[in-house]
């Protein structure tokens, strides 16, 4: 099991992001879940991924089962000020298009997903800077509140249909602008503002009645600090007809006593408890929502996985005597994850649980529900901390569902099997060919669906944007691509496949295309100048003059994980080494061998690097975001082309960038880029703890050095094998000859009659065709 912090590789927008993170890391929240500003990390950005390879698979590679990604908003196309989403909700127009509407640090953004394959930014209402915000809908207004004051803002959702939704009016009556969420009960038409600041905040409650752009204060109770809450005009029971709020409740803001208050609101001026209880080992009551039968509750804790160290754990309340709440069990699907927000839907939960994402659960015992579909948005770990999923809204009468996420934006799932999918029968290559490429790409149907004519496309990046091909079957449902014959030498590409079916959607391969496609560097050959898996000793030099770190000195061991060094070394089975940055004693605190009082240096053994296109790969570790003093930190990796006398910065990891949180990522890059060609090259490792009371940890594995080439594209095949100016049998035998044994880059140019790049069977034809044609 891999331990501490490790998501995907991500790319910081720019001095903005790191800016506004810090900010939100130094402000100050009352409330339990302000840890999460412990756990935050940067935001996932277009065309960025955790790609372990220069070539096969997406860039993000998101696990699901029973459901399938329609599409995928980004942060940065949501805002680009914004550096973290939070809750969501769902508004459909008269005309009954669908819009999701999800906050984010800067504000709230209103999404169309009538066509949930290419969703639309409509627009995006500025709202105080907070990590978090919540959102809910009455009639044609949307209304959005955040722990960062500012009240209830008002938003006009009446002309969204055309583009337009106009922020009308903001509401500060009762007390702290502080709000933690918002819940409105459509059926009574009341407004109710939950939690917020540091003070012991209830509920606020406002009439939208007369006129829901202008919320009127009427009531407050404030018994007990409440986090979120379900309020519901009751179909059932001895309080049929009863306004019923069921709040999420500590006797603080900070948590204390956790329960849920189950009060009648009925009369505003008279709101009376029906009941208080604790379920089973409370640590802080986070959210729940009750069944569509109104005969349970479920409840979520957001602290107690991290406290006790159990599973994710959802709490089953039977409330069918309102007065008299009785917990009858719980259920889990076993990961490790916190839970945080849940809906029910007829006989479905659906409940977003950070790290392990959104999980479907089947409710038809709604005793005993069990998980029948899951799509994890933070595929690399389930730990209990504060990354991935924030909430999700089931509602809308076409059946999809979406999704926000705290680092990756808005997503938008529908339920079972797409209706296109794409795979690719010979794989996809490792390196892409600098000319005559080609993948094969098959397409299923599935549903009863059907295949839009014409509409499979290749789209391919080299640089200069998305160039887009159709595609010709070669087959049933089959495909294939060919890539251009002039591609630059080590240059990276991007690419992805679509097709559409009658209803609209374009289905695309992989699904998170454009947001995460396929990458690919260009490479035709390749020979290995040095590889280190660090099993053994093979030279490497720990410590240089300058090195002031009395702790946390570079090591090759098999780690002792912590939450922020490695558990395991990167390489697969049997590998168990790795360099890391000091090795303590299994079970350890954080900081036992961390990295303290200055740098620590690790610089690999010479390299020859007087090739043209010399490659350095490596897999690399770097935590510094806990302690005190988080995210001051940096790791540095240089080259040298002159021993180590003279060193070039490749890349700085850290202070608060989006790969400084730990995780294992894969790094290259072409020396001649940074140096000039030499035959004693050299990399360094430099990381250190330069501030006061940070952790600071870093490893290195799976250190490798290759010389790459590319040829030349060929002319096209003439069969004179001899380059002698005829064609004739000494050119039949020195094909063969080729054929069979190890052609020269010559000798395959002459001929490769079916272009693709190699002498095979294939062209034997084309060989005795010019033969007979002399």
């Amino acid at each position: 099991m891999k331990f501490g912090r490790s998501f995907n590789r991500l790319t910081v927008i720019g001095p903005l992001s790191v800016t506004l993170i810090l900010s939100l890391q130094t402000s100050t929240f009352a409330h339990e879940d302000y840890r999460i500003l412990e756990d935050q990390q940067p935001p996932f950005v277009m065309g960025e991924g955790n790609s372990s390879t220069r070539g096969a698979g997406p860039v993000v590679d998101f696990q699901s089962s029973g459901m399938h990604l329609l599409g995928w908003v980004p942060l940065q196309m949501l805002s680009a000020s914004a550096v973290s989403g939070n809750d969501c909700w769902g508004y459909t127009s008269p005309s009954g298009r669908e819009y999701a509407i999800i906050g984010t640090s800067a504000g709230t953004a209103v999404v169309e997903v009538t066509l949930p394959t290419d969703p639309i930014l409509v627009g995006h209402i500025t709202g105080p800077t907070s990590l978090w915000r919540d959102v809910k809908v009455y009639g044609t207004f949307a209304y959005a509140v955040s722990e960062g004051g500012g009240g209830i803002q008002v938003s006009d959702l009446s002309d969204v249909d055309n583009g337009n939704v106009t922020l009308v009016n903001t509401i500060s009556a009762g007390g702290t602008t502080d709000t933690h969420n918002v819940a409105i009960n459509e059926s009574s038409g009341y407004l109710y503002r939950v939690g917020g600041g540091s003070s012991v905040i209830g509920l606020r409650i406002y009439d939208l009645n007369v006129n829901p752009a202008s919320p009127v204060l009427v009531a407050q109770w404030n018994d007990r600090y409440v986090h979120d809450a379900q309020i519901v005009t009751m179909t059932t029971g001895a309080f049929a007809g009863r306004e019923v709020a069921f709040t999420f409740s500590e006797s603080a803001s900070n948590g204390g006593n956790a329960g849920v208050n189950i009060l009648d609101v009925t009369d505003k001026g008279n709101i009376t408890e029906i009941a208080f209880f604790q379920y089973s080992t409370p640590v802080f009551s986070h959210q729940g929502w009750i069944s569509t039968d109104e005969q349970y509750l479920y409840v979520n804790d957001e602290l107690d996985e991290i406290t006790f160290g159990t599973p994710t754990t959802t709490r089953v309340i039977d409330i069918s005597d309102l007065a008299s709440p009785t917990q009858i069990g719980t259920f889990t699907n076993g990961s490790s994850a916190i839970d945080h927000n849940l809906y029910t839907d007829v006989d479905r939960i659906f409940e977003s649980n950070y790290r392990s994402g959104i999980r479907i659960y089947d409710a038809t015992n709604p005793a005993v529900p069990t998980e029948m579909a899951f799509f994890d948005t933070y595929p690399e770990d389930d730990q209990p901390e504060f990354n991935g999923l924030w909430s999700t809204y089931p509602y809308f009468a076409s059946g999809i569902v979406i999704g926000s996420d705290l680092e990756k934006g808005l997503f938008v799932w529908g339920l079972g099997d797409p209706e296109l999918e794409f795979s690719y029968p010979d794989g996809l290559p490792d390196t892409i060919a600098s000319s005559n490429q080609s993948i094969r790409v098959q397409v299923t149907i599935n549903g009863g669906s059907s295949l839009v004519n014409n509409s499979i496309k290749f789209h391919l990046d080299t640089g200069g944007g998305y160039v887009v091909t159709d595609l010709s079957p070669t087959g049933p449902n089959e495909f294939t691509a060919i890539f251009p014959s002039d591609l630059e030498c080590t240059s990276t590409l991007s690419y992805f496949f679509s097709g559409e079916t009658p209803n609209g959607y374009t289905w695309r391969g992989p699904a998170t295309a454009p947001i995460a496609p396929f990458i690919g560097v260009v490479i035709d050959s390749q020979a290995v100048v040095f590889e280190d898996d660090f099993e053994s000793d093979q030279g490497w030099i720990v410590g240089d003059p300058a090195d002031t770190a009395t702790k946390g000195i570079w090591t090759r061991v098999d780690p002792n994980g912590t939450a922020a060094q490695p558990e395991d070394d990167f390489t697969a089975d049997p590998g168990t080494q790795c360099f890391v940055t000091g090795q303590g004693v299994v079970g350890g605190s954080v900081g036992a061998e961390d990295i303290d009082g200055g740098a620590t240096t690790l610089i690999s053994p010479p390299f020859d690097a007087t090739a043209e296109n010399v490659i350095v790969s490596y897999w690399r570790w770097f935590s510094n975001n806990q302690g005190a003093s988080a995210n001051q930190d940096s790791m540095f990796v240089e080259v040298s082309a002159d021993g180590s006398t003279n060193w070039t910065e490749v890349e700085e990891v850290g202070p608060s960038t989006p790969e400084s949180g730990g995780g294992w990522f894969f790094k290259q890059f072409v020396v001649s880029d940074f140096v000039l060609p030499s035959p004693n090259a050299r990399v360094r490792f430099r990381a250190g703890d330069l501030g006061d009371g940070s952790v600071v940890e870093a490893a290195i594995d799976d250190f490798r050095v290759e010389s790459v080439e590319c040829s030349p594209p060929c002319p096209p095949a003439t069969g004179d094998m001899n380059d002698d100016g005829l064609i004739n049998g000494n050119d039949v035998q020195t094909f063969v000859t080729a054929l069979l044994g190890s052609a020269t880059f010559e000798q395959t140019c002459a001929g490769d009659f079916s272009a693709d790049n190699s002498l095979d069977n294939n062209d034997l034809s084309g060989m005795v065709s010019a033969l007979l044609a002399q």
